[in-house]
């Protein structure tokens, strides 16, 4: 199982982290491939999580936060961070 994140077909959560983009992640969650994802790879706490977020303004804090991602840091500054 993978998905698509910035160009690149993903199989972990690391690489997710490596390849991060907003749009992509957003995509991903509406569609549910990245609670399938997340289950696949057994990360069960994570699509557990997705579940609570309510679609509105909060929704991009709250995958930050479910990812350990600062939300103040740009996506090239995350792809970096777990380069």
């Amino acid at each position: 199982m993978f998905i698509m994140m910035n160009g690149q077909a993903v199989h972990t959560v690391d690489e997710l982290l490596k390849n991060f983009s907003i749009d992509d992640l957003i995509y991903c969650y509406y569609t549910g491939e990245l609670e399938i994802f997340l289950t696949e790879l057994q990360e069960h706490e994570k699509a557990s999580a997705l579940k609570n977020i309510p679609n509105n303004a909060l929704l991009l804090l709250r995958l930050y936060n479910i990812f350990g991602i600062e939300p103040e840091l740009t996506e090239e500054e995350i792809r970096n961070s777990f380069s």
